[in-house]
C-alpha cells in the first residue's frame, strides 16, 4: 500500500477505466428485424444499427473543477456529437435436429466532435466488438452450449458483470456507449426446463489508454420457474487485474483489485397473471472479499415497480434504492470499498443519474430512483426519473479520492477526501421517445442535477448541472 500521489484532482484526476456510467442508454425498437438469407441447414442474419447524438451541457460537475482543478480552465459550457455505427452478421449451421454450430462478427465504428464532460473530443475508432463461436446441442429435455470468442456477456440484472467494454476517451461516444462486448470470452451451460449451470471466463476489452488487464472467472446456477419467476447465484474471482483500490482518508492500493472474489445473488418475481399482476420485484446483491488487503464490502439494488395496464397512457411507477459500501475512515486496517466492476449504467438500470452518473461511481454511494413510464401511444414514449444519492461514508473516496484537500477539523491539519456530508445530489431526467417506423427512432431528453450539502459544502462557487441531448437510432 502506498500513498496517493498525484492526479488527485476532482474531476481532472477520474481514471479512465472506471468509466462505465452514461447519460442514455440507447433506445432501438426491440422488434426491429435484421435481413435473413436461408441456404438448406445455414441460416444467416445481417443487421445494421446506428445512433447519431448531440448533447449540450452547462454547469458540469457542479463547478468542481474550480476549486480543484482551477488551472485547467474547465469551460462551463459543453456541445458535441457522436455518433457509432454497427454491422454484423450471425449465422447458425443446424448439423442435426439436435445440434447446431454458430458464430457472428460485428465491428463498432464510433467518434466524438467537439469535446464532451471529459474534455475529450475529435477522436473515435474502429474496433470489432463481436467475433465468436460456438456450439449448442439438445438430448432430451436437457441443453449444453459452448462459445468462445469476443461477444457480450451479462450475470443477474448486470448489478456487477453487464459491460466488458470501455467507451469514450479515444474511442469516442461517451454517452451513448456502444460497445458492451468482453474482448475474449469462454461460456459454457447446461440447462434443463428449470435449472442452469454457467461456467464462465471473461477478459475486458478496456480502453487502451487504461488497460488493467482485468480478467475474471467463475460459475453460477440459476433456477426458473417460468418468465415471471426466476433466482440465481453466482461466484466469481478476479484472476488478473493491475486495477489499483482507493482507502481512506486518502492511500492506494496498487493492484487492489487483483484476487477479488464476489458472491452474487439476483431473483425476479414478475406475475403475468392473477391479482398482482402488473407488479414486478427484482434485486440483486454482492458479497465481496479480498483476504490478502482485508477487503470486506457489500452492494445491493432493488426495485419495485407496479404498472396499471388498463389505465391511460398504461403508467409504470417503480423504486429503487440501492446501496454500494464505502471505506471507512475509522478503519484504517480494513477496506470496506465495494468494487462494482463492469455494472451497467444505463438509467432504466443501476445509473446514479443523469449528469451526476459521470461523477459518480457505484461505490460510497446510497442512491433512490423514483421511474415513471408512460405509453402515449404506439408511437410515444415518456420517461420521468428522479435520483437522490448520499455518500455512504464522509471523508471517504468517492471515486478514486477525487476532492482532497487540508482540513483543520481539531485543530490539525489533515488530508481528507470525499465530501464531509453525505447529500450529494437530487438529479432529473425526462425522456421523451418518438417511434417512426420499427427500424427508426428519435430521442430528447432533459437533464438537471442540483448539488446536495457534501458537494456545495467543497465547491467555492456550486452551481447546478444542466443538459440535454437529441438522439436519433435506428436499427435494420
Amino acid at each position: 500500500m502506498s500513498r496517493a500521489a498525484n492526479r488527485i484532482s476532482f474531476p481532472h484526476g477520474l481514471p479512465r477505466h472506471i468509466l462505465a456510467v452514461c447519460s442514455l442508454a440507447t433506445w432501438a425498437p426491440a422488434n426491429a428485424a435484421a435481413a435473413n438469407l436461408t441456404d438448406g441447414p445455414l441460416t444467416t442474419d445481417f443487421s445494421l444499427a446506428g445512433t447519431v447524438q448531440g448533447v449540450a451541457g452547462s454547469g458540469g460537475f457542479w463547478g468542481l473543477a474550480e476549486t480543484f482543478a482551477p488551472s485547467a480552465g474547465f469551460p462551463d459550457h459543453h456541445l458535441w456529437l457522436e455518433a457509432f455505427l454497427r454491422p454484423g452478421l450471425r449465422s447458425d449451421l443446424r448439423i442435426s435436429d439436435s445440434f447446431t454450430l454458430h458464430g457472428g462478427l460485428a465491428a463498432i465504428a464510433s467518434t466524438t466532435l467537439g469535446e464532451d464532460y471529459f474534455l475529450t473530443g475529435s477522436t473515435g475508432r474502429i474496433l470489432m466488438e463481436d467475433a465468436f463461436l460456438g456450439a449448442s446441442w439438445k438430448h432430451g429435455g436437457n441443453s449444453f452450449s459452448l462459445s468462445a470468442g469476443q461477444q457480450p456477456f451479462t450475470l443477474g440484472h448486470a448489478l456487477l458483470l453487464g459491460v466488458g467494454a470501455g467507451n469514450g476517451f479515444e474511442r469516442g461516444a461517451a454517452s451513448t456507449f456502444p460497445r458492451r462486448s468482453w474482448e475474449m470470452t469462454a461460456l459454457a451451460r447446461a440447462a434443463s426446463a428449470h435449472w442452469s449451470l454457467d461456467a464462465f471466463y471473461l477478459d475486458a476489452h478496456e480502453l487502451s489508454s487504461a488497460d488493467t488487464g482485468t480478467r475474471l472467472a467463475g460459475t453460477s446456477i440459476g433456477w426458473q420457474q417460468n418468465k415471471s419467476l426466476q433466482a440465481g447465484l453466482a461466484w466469481f474471482k478476479v484472476t488478473d487485474s493491475t486495477s489499483p483500490y482507493p482507502m481512506a482518508p486518502l492511500a492506494i492500493i496498487e493492484n487492489g483489485r487483483n484476487g477479488l472474489e464476489s458472491w452474487d445473488l439476483h431473483w425476479k418475481w414478475a406475475p403475468e397473471n392473477g391479482p398482482l399482476s402488473g407488479f414486478s420485484f427484482l434485486g440483486e446483491t454482492a458479497i465481496q472479499r479480498q483476504p490478502e488487503i482485508s477487503l470486506e464490502a457489500f452492494g445491493a439494488a432493488l426495485e419495485l415497480g407496479y404498472r396499471w395496464a388498463q389505465a391511460p397512457g398504461a403508467p409504470r411507477l417503480s423504486y429503487s434504492p440501492r446501496y454500494f459500501s464505502g471505506d471507512n475512515p475509522a478503519t484504517p486496517d480494513r477496506l470496506e470499498r465495494f468494487d462494482p466492476l463492469f455494472f451497467d449504467g444505463g438509467p432504466a438500470t443501476w445509473s446514479s443519474g443523469s449528469n451526476s452518473s459521470f461523477a459518480f461511481y457505484n461505490s460510497n454511494l446510497w442512491c433512490h430512483r423514483l421511474r415513471l413510464e408512460l405509453t402515449i401511444d404506439n408511437r410515444n414514449h415518456l420517461n420521468i426519473n428522479y435520483w437522490y444519492t448520499q455518500a455512504d461514508r464522509t471523508g471517504s473516496p468517492l471515486q478514486f479520492g477525487q476532492a482532497a484537500r487540508l482540513s483543520n477539523a481539531g485543530g490539525s491539519p489533515a488530508i481528507v477526501t470525499g465530501v464531509p456530508a453525505p447529500s450529494l445530489s437530487h438529479d432529473f431526467w425526462l425522456e421523451h421517445t418518438h417511434v417512426f417506423s420499427p427500424q427508426w427512432s428519435l430521442t430528447w431528453g432533459i437533464a438537471a442535477s442540483f448539488p446536495g450539502n457534501g458537494i456545495r459544502s467543497i465547491a467555492a462557487q456550486p452551481g447546478n448541472w444542466w443538459g440535454a441531448l437529441l438522439n436519433v437510432s435506428f436499427r435494420y
